[in-house]
């Protein structure tokens, strides 16, 4: 019994590399048309992991609720991925099993005035960068989703397409910031019930658009997002 392939990228960096806090860095929310852009980063405890492994495959048997030790490597890592990939209950399961597990994590928000006013590039950059900062553990390698760290050793980072699918450290930040974006807007929908946010956190949906459409945009929309900008240009 092993990990799952996407702790490959962490265990070669620790076995040749010597790397032993490596940070995930991944965003959630750059394409809602309301809502804050939420990047998160998070540092797994790659020496335990390792531990847990080899105990695994040591015993070479099937999982047992009874053992502790077996009940973390199997049923709680096994769904730390792109949080798109699990559904929302075994989401929140994982959100609350790396906020105890994690060595540190860190959550940066953007919210819509930023986005409508320095644009996505420029908040999303930054928002990289914040979160790295706001780590509690310094990290010594991070590995991000596309997006490149400007201010951390472009020699120390590896910013790979699906990084959330490929490295469980992304996978970890994806979920944390999905989970913490979502419950957002979930509040936000009792804040302004009239479009429906809890369902579909801000995306542009069909109901998102006929409510846009006939009440105009909230406080949390982004005004300078299409169909956004169209009707506010109408008006």
């Amino acid at each position: 019994m092993r990990f799952p392939e996407n702790f490959q990228i962490e265990k070669e960096l620790y076995m040749s590399q010597g790397f032993k806090y490596i940070a995930g860095v991944d965003e959630v929310g750059r394409g809602p048309l309301a809502g804050p852009l939420v990047v998160a980063a998070a540092i797994l405890d790659i020496e335990k992991m390792l531990d847990i492994e080899a105990f695994l495959i040591s015993r070479n048997r099937s999982f047992s609720r009874n053992n502790d030790v077996e009940y973390i490597g199997k049923a709680g890592y096994k769904n730390i991925t792109d949080s798109k990939k699990i559904s929302a209950n075994k989401r929140q399961k994982a959100n609350e099993f790396l906020l105890q597990e994690c060595l540190s994590y860190s959550i940066t928000e953007i919210d819509n005035e930023s986005i409508d006013r320095e644009g996505m590039a420029v908040c999303t950059s930054r928002a990289f960068e914040n979160a790295v900062a706001g780590l509690k553990v310094t990290p010594e390698f991070v590995i991000t989703d596309v997006v490149k760290i400007k201010n951390f050793d472009e020699a120390r980072q590896l910013n790979i397409i699906s990084g959330d699918l490929k490295s469980i450290s992304v996978g970890a930040a994806s979920i944390i910031a999905k989970v913490y974006r979502d419950n957002f807007m979930i509040e936000m929908d009792k804040k302004f019930p009239l479009y429906g946010f809890s369902s579909h956190k801000g995306y542009g949906t069909t109901r998102h658009i006929e409510a846009l459409k006939i009440h105009g945009p909230c406080e949390i929309h982004r005004k300078s997002f299409e169909p956004i900008a169209s009707f506010l240009h109408t008006c």
